[in-house]
């Protein structure tokens, strides 16, 4: 009996790709126009930020890069190229961050059945609670495990490099999320299975009687047979063109990759990740959860 769902969030409940492509590229965009520089020059001057982050949702990328070096007053920095930027940005991804068909609607039957369900993320908190709210999924799902936030970049005096609607927004509390979120250590990303056994023991389940879904089959799959849940491989979210691999190997670096859309380079994951539930979407953990067969 299947007493609670934990499922990844990137690359199975939406494409991170088919968003963060646009994204990034309607932000360099807009950088290019309102300084003139080239667009190699931006993209890997963001890029670099990125990698050190480890995300391309690192929020506050402009003002840690050499772009902002070049124009090092912040008022006329943040009016004239971070706002316009952020703008772009979030207007590309509120029109690209699209759930996968039948998520909503499975995650909806779930609650009226009762049965818990939680996220398990690699994403860091500020970009998983945006995409949470932005989807609404912070209203159906129990509870949110990612990687720690971001803290409010400083500048050598200490004073912070943001503006201050951005720190408004943060003091009335609309960066948190309507479930629980739970902020683990470095040291429990994924493949590393102690996020998923902290989970089963604080939601008082036993890993026999937890289905865990996900993408990637070394960071979900082979986790979930590790600890003795029943494994789901949401194998619709491994579909992805050409062209925006393509397009994300410019604007992202291998180790962002590998954190939000691990199954591009799960070639090599081997036959001790093979899954047991291959899923073409999402709603057929339902009949896994009722015991009806599924593709093989």
């Amino acid at each position: 009996m299947i007493r609670l769902v934990v499922t990844d969030m990137d690359g199975t409940l939406y494409s991170w790709v088919d968003y963060i492509v646009p994204a990034v590229e309607a932000l360099v965009g807009t950088v290019e126009r309102s300084t003139g520089w080239p667009r190699i020059k931006i993209v890997q001057a963001l890029k670099s930020v990125y990698s050190k982050y480890e995300s391309n949702e690192y929020p506050f990328v402009l003002q840690e890069s050499e772009i902002f070096k070049a124009f090092p007053e912040f008022g006329s920095f943040d009016k004239l190229i971070i706002e316009p930027a952020r703008t772009a940005f979030n207007d590309a991804r509120k029109k690209y961050l699209q759930p996968f068909p039948r998520v909503i609607e499975t995650l909806e039957e779930l609650k009226k059945r009762g049965i818990p369900v939680v996220a398990l993320t690699d994403a860091p908190r500020n970009p998983v609670v945006t995409r949470a709210k932005m989807l609404k999924l912070d209203l159906l799902l129990d509870a949110i495990y990612c990687l720690p936030g971001f803290d409010f970049p400083k500048d050598d005096e200490g004073e912070k490099k943001i503006s201050r609607y951005i720190e408004q927004k943060d003091q009335k509390g609309e960066y948190r999320t309507a479930c629980r979120l739970e902020e683990l250590p470095r040291d429990h990303e994924k493949p590393n299975p102690l996020g998923l056994r902290r989970i089963c023991e604080e939601m008082r389940v036993s890993p026999e009687e937890t289905l865990v879904v996900g993408d990637a089959l070394k960071k979900d799959v082979a986790v979930a047979r590790e600890v003795g849940a029943v494994d789901c491989w949401a194998e619709y979210g491994t579909y992805i063109s050409l062209e925006y691999r393509e397009r994300l190997a410019i604007i992202s670096a291998p180790a962002i990759t590998k954190r939000h859309a691990a199954s591009i380079l799960d070639g090599d994951a081997g036959k001790s990740a093979q899954p047991t539930h291959r899923l073409s979407n999402f709603a057929q953990i339902l009949d896994i959860i009722d015991g009806a067969p599924t593709r093989r």
